[in-house]
């Protein structure tokens, strides 16, 4: 495998490394995995079937599905298992553009908030086991919540240091400090991406996604909060809204130009 051209396209492989190679994967390993990506999941039909399907209603379908799944299948006292398998190997189209990213990651942090709503009353519920008492907190508390608490965070040190009432060097080294251990958790997902049998080849390739791993938290993350931050607030204004997104037709591994929107029936994560 090789790194794509675009610099969109690397911070999201950057991004897909960490998520997939040492998020969910930990998630997985404790029972508190709530998202299987549209793109990337398999299911037993039957058990699909008899929970209800694909919610239609939602923009976050992916992620709602198996928030149900926990629910319907601890309501039915069955048991069951939902895991991240990092054997596999498939592929997505992602966003090359960043207009496109915007547009992604607007309808996926309301398709969070969406989830998490529309199954509210599994919060902090005994019933639901490990997913209500620890899963669903967290994903509220660092993941919904995280533009708010992380943007409102920085603002805050800016307002401090203008103002005079905080050490700036303080407030610089904690900076560094938050900086270095995000490049390192990023770093060590790529250590994992090492192992596996279809990875990166060249060494370039390498030291890309190294240099990015340290990019992306230098502006890019901003970027990405102020985006998530934006879609909440405007969560029931956009309610049900998909959006637009062109999507390259790729025949035979060569981009040949663009064919669907994200408005079509297939729809990837």
């Amino acid at each position: 495998m090789t790194m794509p051209g675009s610099t969109v396209e690397r911070f999201q492989v950057m991004e897909y490394v960490r998520a997939f190679f040492t998020g969910r994967t930990a998630l997985s390993s404790f029972g508190l995995l709530l998202i299987v990506s549209g793109a990337f999941g398999l299911f037993r039909r039957a058990e699909v079937v008899q929970a209800g399907g694909y919610n239609r209603e939602t923009v976050g379908e992916d992620m709602e599905l198996i928030v149900r799944l926990h629910r319907w299948a601890r309501d039915q006292r069955r048991p069951y298992a939902i895991q991240y398998v990092i054997d596999p190997v498939c592929w997505t189209q992602v966003p090359d553009t960043w207009q496109g990213l915007r547009r992604q990651r607007d309808r996926w942090q309301r398709g969070l908030l969406e989830s998490l709503w529309l199954h509210r009353r599994m919060l902090f519920n005994p019933r639901y086991g490990r997913i209500g008492m620890v899963a669903m907190p967290y994903h509220i508390f660092f993941e919904a919540l995280a533009p708010a608490l992380e943007l409102g965070g920085l603002f805050l040190a800016v307002f401090l240091i203008v103002t005079e009432r905080y050490d700036a060097t303080f407030v610089v080294l904690f900076f560094l400090l938050a900086v270095g251990f995000g490049t390192l958790l990023s770093s060590s997902s790529h250590a994992i991406e090492v192992f596996l049998r279809h990875r990166l080849g060249r060494p370039r390739d390498r030291l890309l996604l190294l240099g990015y791993a340290l990019l992306d938290n230098l502006g890019y993350r901003q970027w990405n909060l102020l985006i998530r931050l934006w879609a909440s607030l405007t969560l029931v204004a956009k309610r049900g809204q998909w959006g637009g997104q062109q999507r390259r037709r790729i025949d035979q591994g060569a981009v040949t130009g663009p064919a669907q929107s994200e408005a079509d029936p297939v729809r990837s994560r």
